[in-house]
């Protein structure tokens, strides 16, 4: 009897040893899953991540957008001042980035300027425009050139015609949602007539201020 008692409690000791080692390598979860030993799994999730140890932060990503909320004044090249008198605008528009340099968009504005004789001169360009944003820290510094159409009237007269327009400009990125700076433009204006001797280019250069709310 005590021969077969001593063989029972060396067999149990030997199962609880056997038991306890196989606890240390792994632990199984009430749904019934096995996962490898927390320790083991604890040392594996120190280890970096070889993609974000080589991440690198940009400012504007693909993808990235944003809307501008705009408000300029306007200066006559031609016609020259006074014939036309500094005007004033304000535009709204929205961009969105195809690479971190590289953006695509549009805008529209409403534009208008007095002449000597105190009647008014209006248009309303519809832009489609492309941008190249190099950056410097927290400094953008927006180029773009806008192509579309305006409609025009003066003294009950209207006319739609081709616009163009390049920009550069210079901001300051406050924080990750909003960056306020300064605009540069000029406006390209031909008028093309059925009589050619009226055709005529206008030139309306602006500066405004600007706040771009990026999302």
């Amino acid at each position: 009897m005590k021969r077969i008692a001593f063989i029972f409690f060396t067999l149990f000791f030997i199962s609880q040893q056997f038991f306890a080692q196989e606890l240390e390598t792994s632990v199984i979860e009430p749904d019934g899953e096995t996962i490898t030993n927390p320790q083991e799994q604890e040392s594996s999730e120190e280890q970096p991540d070889s993609e974000e140890s080589t991440y690198v932060y940009k400012m504007n990503q693909k993808g990235d957008q944003f809307i501008n909320i705009s408000l300029m004044m306007n200066i006559p090249i031609k016609p020259a001042l006074p014939q036309l008198k500094i005007g004033g605008s304000g535009a709204i528009g929205f961009t969105r980035f195809i690479n971190s340099y590289l953006a695509v968009g549009g805008y529209a504005s409403f534009v208008y300027s007095r002449t000597i004789g105190e009647n008014v001169y209006t248009f309303v360009p519809l832009m489609a425009k492309i941008m190249y944003q190099p950056t410097v820290n927290n400094f953008e510094f927006p180029l773009s050139f806008g192509l579309g159409g305006s409609f025009q009237t003066y003294i009950g007269e209207k006319y739609f015609g081709l616009t163009l327009k390049p920009e550069v400009g210079a901001f300051y990125r406050y924080s990750p949602s909003w960056s306020f700076g300064v605009n540069a433009g000029m406006y390209i204006l031909p008028q093309w007539c059925n009589d050619s001797t009226k055709n005529r280019v206008g030139l309306i250069s602006d500066v405004a201020i600007v706040a771009r709310y990026h999302f």
